[in-house]
């Protein structure tokens, strides 16, 4: 049997597995990408110029998120000349903005490069204070080409996707529909591990912590290896050249942090035994060693939209993960967006309300309506009736997701 066109979107198909997840507990690789990492900086800015932009449309065109997508973004690390107690750019960053975006609205321009820019430099402003707005070059990709679907004969909210026509027609309001076929997964819970590597990089990146120990780049991945009650963990862990007036004084530094993340770590995990490692890099002999102008790779590096942290802000190589790129993309209709935050909401909801551990699957068909798609997968040993009560009531209020985002209240990093 096959089926084409409209006629073979398939509705609301919720299978519930009654089976513990299919991950172990003798085992765990767990790696974190600090707020400083090239690829978190490019999800974050990726995500913030989507929020903004959705504020703006929804302030200025009639209550709506007018279709954009930022997911393609990518930051190509600047050169620098770095010596203890100095450092500076000799050549900017690039940040290249790339995807589409709705140019204007009902005949009313939209300032998008106005709107990215303020995003961009506000955010270095507030998170790397070195580096100065002339160390930042940014190119504006973002294009309003129809896409694939649309053709000339082509009627309703596709037609004038980039420049709507009239408030009736306005893609994402003319219908709530899938704009692809995506795959997204979430798990409940974290493991002791997993929560004690977000604590920690989280704490190493306060601002708090910057005031009393300047010289912290942001920089910060985490990677942790457990096998049994051993956890093996390794850090990379920057320092800023303006800081750090001598290798005598990076040396440390470094010492410092490591009984600082020792004690962290040994107190978050009082049932395993750790070992801590820092910096495996640096070369003592030749002078190698972290030290960067802002406390980021951002000399030379080069970051991209989708390559750092999952949704929970974790990378895990025996725990389930999609691989969409969530961040920039539209938050109104894009299903690799919309299922990516849904099913970590619904993971963390199924096991709140009933301590069991869950794994929660959602597949969209591009055009299937968002509140019912095309397949849902639970697989947990909770009761039945009071998970397929908590699924049909999120998707039921799938667009409150939208709404938290717009406000600030969803972060994918």
């Amino acid at each position: 049997m096959y089926s084409f066109g409209p006629d073979a979107v398939k509705k609301g198909n919720i299978t519930i597995i009654s089976k513990d997840p299919l991950w172990g507990n003798d085992f765990e690789t767990i790696e974190r990408k600090g707020l400083g990492h090239p690829d978190t900086i490019a999800d974050t800015l990726a995500a913030k110029i989507s929020q903004a932009y959705s504020r703006y449309t929804i302030e200025n065109c009639d209550n709506m998120v007018l279709h954009h997508q930022i997911d393609k973004l990518m930051i190509i690390g600047g050169r620098t000349h770095v010596t203890f107690g100095e450092g500076v750019f000799i050549k900017p960053i690039k940040i290249v903005v790339a995807g589409r975006a709705s140019y204007s609205y009902l005949g009313k321009k939209i300032p998008v490069d106005k709107i990215l820019k303020t995003v961009i430099f506000k955010h270095f402003k507030e998170n790397f204070p070195l580096v100065k707005k002339q160390d930042i070059k940014i190119e504006n990709y973002l294009t309003d080409y129809a896409g694939p679907g649309t053709i000339q004969q082509s009627r309703g909210a596709i037609a004038n996707m980039f420049d709507p026509k009239a408030k009736t027609a306005v893609r994402g309001y003319e219908k709530l529909v899938a704009n692809d076929t995506s795959y997204c997964i979430a798990y409940a819970p974290l493991s002791s591990l997993e929560l004690a590597v977000l604590e920690v990089e989280k704490f190493l990146n306060d601002k708090k912590t910057k005031k009393v120990y300047p010289w912290l780049g942001t920089d910060i991945k985490i990677m942790a290896v457990r096998n049994f009650n051993t956890a093996s963990i390794t850090l990379c862990v920057p320092q800023i050249a303006k800081y750090v007036p001598s290798f005598e004084n990076y040396k440390h530094n470094l010492e410092l942090i490591g009984k600082i993340v020792f004690d962290k770590f040994t107190n978050l995990l009082p049932k395993y035994d750790i070992e801590i490692s820092i910096n495996t890099k640096d070369d003592y002999q030749k002078l190698n060693v972290y030290l960067t102008v802002s406390g980021s790779s951002l000399s030379g590096d080069i970051g991209v939209v989708g390559r750092g942290n999952r949704t929970n802000g974790l990378i895990t190589s025996n725990r389930p993960m999609s691989m969409e790129g969530t961040n920039g993309k539209n938050p109104r209709y894009y299903s690799g967006f919309i299922y990516a935050n849904l099913t970590k909401r619904l993971a963390n909801e199924i096991y709140e309300k009933t301590k069991y551990p869950c794994q929660v699957e959602i597949v969209s068909q591009n055009g299937g309506l968002l509140k019912d798609p095309w397949q849902v997968r639970v697989v947990t040993k909770a009761d039945k009736s009071i998970v397929e009560k908590i699924v049909k009531n999120g998707l039921n209020k799938i667009e409150q997701i939208t709404t938290d985002f717009v406000k600030g209240d969803i972060e994918n990093y």
